[in-house]
């Protein structure tokens, strides 16, 4: 298991990497990430509906085997599952720590 970053994207934009068929450098993708490191006022923190719609709508992510796309906010680690569903996985600094 190793973890590929896709290319940085711009402000509040995600440049993907090309992933067909649930696969990015020959590798099965098992679940994806990106941040929401802003806390000032305006700044979104929870998986927006386009965090949401992306996974959803992505026919490039759909195999048994994708848990979905992790939302890691400062203070919270959430869940984007492939129907588009939120779960919260609990405070990041304590999750990640146990990673």
């Amino acid at each position: 298991m190793r973890v590929i970053r896709w290319p940085r994207g711009q402000g509040n934009a995600i440049e993907v990497a090309l992933h067909p068929g649930c696969r990015i450098e020959g590798l099965e993708i098992i679940a994806s990430f990106h941040t929401h490191p802003n806390t000032g006022p305006g700044h979104l923190q929870e998986p927006s509906e386009t965090d949401r719609r992306a996974v959803r709508q992505d026919p490039a992510l759909k195999s048994a085997n994708y848990a979905g796309e992790l939302v890691i906010s400062a203070r919270l680690l959430y869940l984007v599952s492939p129907d588009g569903s939120v779960s919260e996985l609990g405070e990041t600094e304590q999750m990640l720590a146990q990673a």
